[in-house]
C-alpha cells in the first residue's frame, strides 16, 4: 500500500482500493474516508464501476475520486498498488464463506499476494487427529485442528458418527467423547458439510437439558452459527425446531438466530426470513415469555426485518420479551438509522465458522478454574449472574461488552442464558 505521508494525520484520510474479476483488470474502485487512524467504520464510502477497460485508468472515474476526497477534506490518501479481490461483495452478491461464482479466478487465491492459498502440511494422520480430539481438557489440540483440513475426506464420516453416537446417549456420554462431539460440530460447520444438518437439528431438538449435556454452552454460543453453516437448503427442519415446545427454549432461540444468519450471509433471500419472522411474531409462537421471543427480537433487529417491528412492540407490551436482553428502543434505532448498517455489522460479527482453533480456544476446559467445576456449572453461574445483572443494570445493551468481564458481547455471554 502506498501512502502520500508517513506521519499519522490529524485530518481525514482517504483509502482507495481496486477490485476485478482477475488480477489484471479493475472493474470497481472503492474510496473511503476515515476521520482518524484506526477508525473501524468509514465516515464516507463510494463505489465506482466500469463495464469495459480498467477503472484505475478511467479519467472520469479519477476526477470523481479526487472530487470525493476533496469534499471530505482529505489531505492524505492510501492507495493499494494492486487489485485486491473480486468486485462482488461476500454476503451480498454471493453467500458468505463461499467463492464468488462469477469470478472463479479468485477461488483459492490470496487477494493481497495473488498467490495460491496453500494449507499447512498436516502433522497428524486422521487416526491421530480423532484420538487427540477425544482427549479431555488440559491443552487445546492445535496440531490436530491444523491438520484436519488436509484430511477432510477421511474425517467427515467418523465425525458424523461421533455426533450420532452422542445423540444416542446424550446424558451418559463420557467427557472425552463429548469433546469429540463438540469438535465434530465445529469442523463439519467449517466445511459446510450439509450431511451434518439433520444431526445438528436433532441435537438442538433434544428435550430438557440434553442438548447442554452434549454441547455445554456451545449451544448458546454458536448453536445458530453451526446450524446455519451446515444448512442443506431445506427450511422446514429449522421451522419445526422453532415451534417444537419439547425442545429447550434456548435451542429454539438458536434456530431463530440461524434463520437470521442465513439471510445475513445471503444463503436465503432476506424477504423469505422476514416473512417467516413476521408469521412467528403474529401467530406462530406461543404467547408466553421465553428466550425464543428474545432471539426473535434481536435477530429481527440484526437483519433489519422492519416489517416485524410492530408485532415485536406488541410483544413487549404483553410481557413476552425481556427488556434487559434487548431494550425496545433498539427497534427505534434500527428504524431511524441508515439501511444496511445493522445487517452489515451483524454479518461481520457472526460470519460462518472458519477457524475451529479460534472458536474453541475459550472453552472452559482449557482454563485452570474450569477443571474444578463443570462447564454446565459455569453456565448455571452465568445464568444467575445474568438475572442479577438485568435487575441491577437494565440499560446494558445486547451489543455492549458483558459486565462479567468475559470480553464477549452481553448477548453472547450472560445475556444468552
Amino acid at each position: 500500500m502506498k501512502s502520500s505521508r508517513k506521519n499519522s494525520p490529524r485530518y481525514p484520510i482517504g483509502t482507495l482500493m481496486a477490485y476485478g474479476p482477475d488480477n489484471t483488470r479493475a472493474t470497481k474502485l472503492v474510496a473511503a474516508v476515515f476521520r482518524k487512524p484506526g477508525q473501524e467504520e468509514a465516515t464516507a464510502l463510494y463505489r465506482w464501476f466500469v463495464e469495459t477497460g480498467d477503472a484505475r485508468n478511467d479519467p472520469a472515474v479519477g476526477a470523481e475520486v479526487a472530487a470525493f476526497f476533496k469534499q471530505y477534506g482529505v489531505k492524505e490518501t492510501a492507495v493499494y498498488d494492486r487489485i485486491t479481490g473480486c468486485p462482488h461483495e461476500e454476503g451480498v452478491d454471493y453467500p458468505m464463506g463461499r467463492s464468488c461464482p462469477q469470478c472463479p479466478f479468485w477461488a483459492g487465491i490470496d487477494r493481497f499476494t495473488h498467490e495460491p492459498i496453500v494449507p499447512p502440511a498436516p502433522t497428524r494422520s486422521p487416526k491421530e487427529i480423532l484420538a487427540e480430539l477425544t482427549t479431555k481438557g488440559g491443552k487445546q489440540p492445535l496440531a490436530a485442528l491444523e491438520s484436519a483440513d488436509a484430511h477432510r475426506a477421511a474425517l467427515v464420516e467418523p465425525l458424523l458418527q461421533a455426533i450420532e453416537h452422542g445423540l444416542a446417549n446424550p446424558t451418559g456420554l463420557p467427557e472425552s467423547e463429548g469433546m469429540l462431539f463438540s469438535y465434530a460440530t465445529y469442523l463439519l460447520a467449517k466445511w459446510r458439510e450439509t450431511r451434518a444438518y439433520p444431526f445438528i437439528i436433532r441435537w438442538l431438538s433434544l428435550p430438557g437439558e440434553n442438548a447442554f449435556d452434549l454441547g455445554d454452552d456451545t449451544v448458546v454460543q454458536d448453536g445458530g452459527r453451526i446450524l446455519a453453516s451446515t444448512f442443506d437448503g431445506d427450511f422446514e427442519p429449522i421451522q419445526s425446531l422453532i415451534l417444537n415446545r419439547r425442545a429447550n427454549e434456548y435451542c429454539r432461540g438458536q434456530a431463530v438466530e440461524a434463520m437470521a444468519l442465513l439471510a445475513a450471509w445471503a444463503e436465503v433471500p432476506h424477504e423469505t426470513v422476514e416473512a417467516h419472522f413476521l408469521w412467528l411474531a403474529r401467530e406462530g409462537l406461543e404467547r408466553k415469555f421465553s428466550q425464543v421471543w428474545n432471539n426473535l427480537a434481536s435477530s429481527a433487529a440484526d437483519i433489519e426485518a422492519l416489517q416485524v417491528f410492530p408485532e415485536l412492540r406488541r410483544a413487549y407490551d404483553e410481557g413476552l420479551l425481556e427488556p434487559g436482553y434487548m431494550p425496545p428502543s433498539t427497534l427505534d434505532e434500527v428504524e431511524s438509522g441508515p439501511r444496511g448498517k445493522w445487517i452489515e455489522r451483524y454479518r461481520k460479527s457472526y460470519p460462518p465458522v472458519s477457524d475451529v482453533a479460534e472458536e474453541t480456544s475459550g472453552w472452559a476446559c482449557f482454563s485452570e478454574p474450569a477443571r474444578e467445576s463443570s462447564a454446565r456449572r459455569l453456565a448455571d453461574l452465568a445464568y444467575e449472574h445474568a438475572n442479577i445483572q438485568t435487575r441491577q443494570s437494565p440499560k446494558v445493551s445486547r451489543n455492549d461488552p458483558c459486565p462479567c468481564g468475559s470480553g464477549k458481547k452481553y448477548k453472547k455471554c450472560c445475556g444468552a442464558y
